[in-house]
C-alpha cells in the first residue's frame, strides 16, 4: 500500500469535514443574527425618510399618536420614549391603557406640541430613533434639521402631501405610514383598506344629495357659537358627508359666530362637539368612561344655554353631539358616519357608527375604546 496516499486520504478527511462544519457554523451564526433592513419611507412633508430598521424608541409632538399605535402594535406603550402633552389624551382612553400598559405613566414630556415649544435637547435626552411630527408647519424645519444632523430620522404623518384629499386618505395615510416606521406594514394596510372602504359607503351616496345646513359649536360651553372655519377640515368633512357648515366662509382655522348670524341661518341640523375636559366649565362631555347618562345630561344642559334654545334644529329634536377628539383622530370615520346620518337619515339608516367602532375593537385596536362619543 502507497504510505503517501494513506497519510494523505487519512488526513485530507478530517480537513474537509472541519471546513464544512466551520462554514455551517459561520451560517447558523448569520441566521440566528436579527436583520433590520433598512426602511425608507415618504412622508406628508414630500421628504423621503430612511430608517436602519424599525422604530423602538418614538419621541413625538404629539400625545394621540397613542392611538395610531394601538392600531398595529400589541404593545403601543413601549415604543413611545417620550410625547408632548399627554394632558391632551382623553382621560379616559389613558386610564383604560394605564390598566393594561402602567408603563404609560413613566414616559417622560419632552418637546412640545408646537414648534415654538419645542426643545431639541429634550427631545435628544429621551435618545429615540424617530421623532414623529402629527402636522407640518415650517416652524419645524429648524427642529428637524438640529435632529437629523444628531442622526434622529424625522417623519410628518401630515402636511402638504395630504392637502385637498378627503379624511379617508389622510387617516389612512398617517396610519399606513407609521405602521411602516415600526415594522407593521400589514397591520396599517389592513385599517387603510377598512377606512376607505367605510368612507367610501358614505360619499358614494352623498355626491347626489343636496347639502343640509348644519351648525358645528365647538367646544360647546356656557356661550355658542365657536365653530370651525374656511381652513379646518371639519368643515370639508361636513361638505363630504351631505352637508353645509353655516361657518364655512369664517377666515382661517375656527373663529366665533354672532348669536345674530347662527340665529339668522337657522341651520337644520346642531351638532355639538366636546369632551371630559369641559365637565370644570360646566359644558359638554363626552369620551372614554363616559356613561351615556351623563353624556345627555351634559347636552341637555348646554341645549338649556344661550341661544341654543331658540334654533328649530335643538327644538325639533335634530340636535346631536360628539367627541371632539375623536373628530380629530384616525378614528373620524366614526364621527363621519355620525355626521351623514344625522344630515340624511332616511339615506344612511343603515350606516351603524357603533357597528363601526365594535369592528375596529374586534380587529385592530390593542385596547377597546369604550366610553360615549356620538349622542343625540
Amino acid at each position: 500500500m502507497d504510505e503517501t496516499k494513506t497519510r494523505r486520504g487519512g488526513a485530507g478527511l478530517p480537513a474537509t469535514l472541519f471546513r464544512l462544519l466551520a462554514s455551517l457554523f459561520t451560517l447558523a451564526a448569520v441566521f440566528a443574527t436579527p436583520v433590520r433592513a433598512e426602511i425608507v419611507l415618504s412622508d406628508a412633508a414630500g421628504r423621503e425618510v430612511r430608517l436602519a430598521g424599525p422604530a423602538q424608541r418614538i419621541a413625538t409632538n404629539e400625545s394621540l399618536i397613542l392611538m395610531s399605535l394601538a392600531l398595529v402594535d400589541p404593545d403601543p406603550v413601549a415604543r413611545i420614549a417620550g410625547w408632548a402633552a399627554p394632558q391632551r389624551i382623553d382621560r379616559g382612553f389613558y386610564d383604560a391603557y394605564r390598566r393594561r400598559f402602567p408603563a404609560i405613566d413613566a414616559i417622560p414630556a419632552v418637546g412640545g406640541v408646537l414648534p415654538a415649544k419645542t426643545s431639541v435637547e429634550a427631545i435628544l435626552s429621551v435618545k429615540p430613533d424617530l421623532f414623529v411630527v402629527s402636522i407640518w408647519e415650517p416652524g419645524w424645519a429648524e427642529a428637524t434639521a438640529t435632529l437629523e444632523a444628531a442622526g434622529v430620522p424625522v417623519l410628518f404623518l401630515d402636511g402638504p402631501v395630504n392637502d385637498g384629499k378627503g379624511p379617508a386618505e389622510t387617516a389612512a395615510f398617517s396610519v399606513e405610514t407609521l405602521a411602516q416606521a415600526v415594522g407593521q406594514e400589514a397591520k396599517g394596510k389592513a385599517f387603510g383598506d377598512f377606512l376607505r372602504g367605510r368612507f367610501k359607503r358614505i360619499t358614494d351616496r352623498t355626491a347626489a344629495l343636496a347639502p343640509v345646513s348644519v351648525l358645528v359649536d365647538a367646544h360647546a360651553g356656557a356661550t355658542c357659537c365657536s365653530t370651525p372655519g374656511k381652513d379646518n377640515r371639519m368643515t370639508d368633512y361636513l361638505r363630504l358627508a351631505g352637508g353645509r357648515s353655516i361657518g364655512a366662509d369664517v377666515p382661517g382655522y375656527d373663529g366665533k359666530l354672532s348669536p345674530e348670524a347662527v340665529l339668522g341661518a337657522d341651520p337644520a341640523v346642531y351638532i355639538a362637539t366636546g369632551g371630559p375636559h369641559l365637565a370644570a366649565q360646566g359644558g359638554l362631555v363626552l369620551g372614554g368612561g363616559i356613561d351615556a347618562q351623563a353624556a345627555k345630561k351634559s347636552l341637555a344642559d348646554i341645549l338649556g344655554k344661550d341661544i341654543r334654545g331658540a334654533l328649530a334644529a335643538v327644538r325639533e329634536g335634530r340636535a346631536h353631539a360628539v367627541s371632539h377628539q375623536l373628530s380629530i383622530s384616525v378614528l373620524n370615520i366614526l364621527v363621519f358616519e355620525c355626521f351623514a346620518k344625522w344630515m340624511h337619515p332616511a339615506v344612511f339608516a343603515d350606516v351603524d357608527p357603533a357597528e363601526t367602532l365594535a369592528e375596529i375593537n374586534r380587529t385592530f385596536l390593542t385596547v377597546p375604546l369604550e366610553g360615549t362619543f356620538w349622542i343625540d
